[in-house]
């Protein structure tokens, strides 16, 4: 089954519209938009296609707080998109531009579980987690060849940590820190390959709002 972006969204809406009867239940649920950056683990192959090796993150998800501590489990997805140009690089690792216009576009899906360390403070809560990845990278060229561009989907795990500000009873505003590894996602053929690079993942940095309990 492919799990898109717009279908986390989806559950994302339902979950928050469910979010005040549920708590009444033991179990919180809410929603939450993001904005951040990523910053690729594979530097020179992002560099020499890109022109730059992080860019703009923007997502959305889910959360549900169990009635067990402070344990949560979460689904959530964003989305990065650049424009660039194909490149060959050389034995020495020289890159030639080619001029030939190129899209870069990659749709995680995190599911993750945690922590949510909620005795410490009532306002700032402090949480950890860590889960599976799934990332869809597309890469398209309006001139491309037979096999150049690329739509294909990479699983690995990701691990991350933040903290939250209670705003109000169902509003928060926090950020966190994520890092993933998403194995031979990269290193197939072109820049990456060239390079030696495989791993697709890098670490986010990311602004939370949130509107739930």
């Amino acid at each position: 089954m492919i799990i898109r972006f717009t279908h986390v969204l989806s559950i994302a809406s339902v979950l928050v519209l469910l979010a005040g009867p549920v708590s009444a239940q033991g179990i919180d649920i809410k929603g939450y938009g993001l904005f951040g950056s990523m910053t690729f683990t594979a530097s020179d192959t992002f560099d020499a296609v890109l022109d730059r090796t992080s860019g703009p993150i923007v997502g959305g998800g889910a959360e549900v707080g169990l009635p067990f501590g402070g344990l949560y489990v979460g689904v959530g997805g964003w989305r990065f998109k650049d424009e660039g140009e194909r490149v060959f690089v050389s034995d020495s690792d020289e890159v030639f531009r080619l001029g030939i216009p190129v899209t870069v576009e990659i749709t995680p899906i995190e599911v993750t579980a945690g922590w949510r360390f909620k005795n410490l403070s009532r306002r700032f809560i402090p949480y950890v987690g860590a889960g599976w990845s799934s990332y869809a990278y597309r890469e398209t060229s309006d001139f491309a060849a037979d096999g150049e561009d690329v739509d294909e989907r990479f699983s690995g795990y990701h691990i991350l940590g933040g903290a939250e500000f209670r705003v109000m009873r169902w509003l928060g505003v926090g950020g966190e820190v994520a890092w993933t590894s998403i194995p031979d996602g990269l290193g197939a053929g072109g820049a990456s390959q060239a390079f030696d690079e495989t791993d697709l993942g890098g670490t986010s940095v990311r602004l939370k709002v949130s509107i739930g309990r």
